[in-house]
């Protein structure tokens, strides 16, 4: 299914909005991929994202997830809308320990008000292999804050 970005600017319109995203800079969180429906997400590991002997953190798991399918969503909405997350839904299938968390966000199924979501989370070991450590569906509920009471 080819989908049909509403905002022929959607790129230039999420790297404005990233710019003032201070938690994924806190995250160390990148976009190396912005495609309609499509994101992939890259945070190189370090120390903040680890837990007892060198393990991601759960949470940053959850959060690159989160980041990948959000921004996926994003890609398909019209200019004056944005979208938050209604519903996650996260999988673990390992322990992460390697170099970089990648984590592949899509749009299964996008709607009117909300677009469903997947994101697959990879942990890159120092030898470039890569394993699937978790996986999330997401609701992605599409929002226009003038008509939502967020804008005075």
């Amino acid at each position: 299914m080819q989908l049909i970005p509403k905002n022929p600017l959607f790129r230039e319109n999420i790297r404005h909005h990233l710019k003032r995203q201070e938690f994924m800079k806190l995250c160390r969180c990148e976009l190396v991929t912005i495609e309609p429906g499509y994101v992939v997400a890259e945070i190189e590991l370090d120390t903040i994202h680890q837990q007892q002997i060198g393990l991601v953190h759960g949470g940053v798991t959850a959060t690159i997830a989160d980041v990948a399918a959000g921004f996926a969503g994003f890609t398909l909405v019209a200019e004056e809308q944005h979208t938050v997350t209604a519903e996650i839904k996260i999988s673990y299938f390992a322990p992460g320990l390697g170099k970089k968390l990648r984590a592949i966000g899509t749009v299964v199924k996008p709607g009117r008000s909300m677009h469903f979501c997947e994101a697959e989370v990879f942990v890159i070991a120092e030898d470039g292999t890569e394993k699937l450590i978790a996986k999330a569906t997401t609701t992605m509920a599409i929002i226009t804050p003038k008509n939502h009471g967020l804008m005075a």
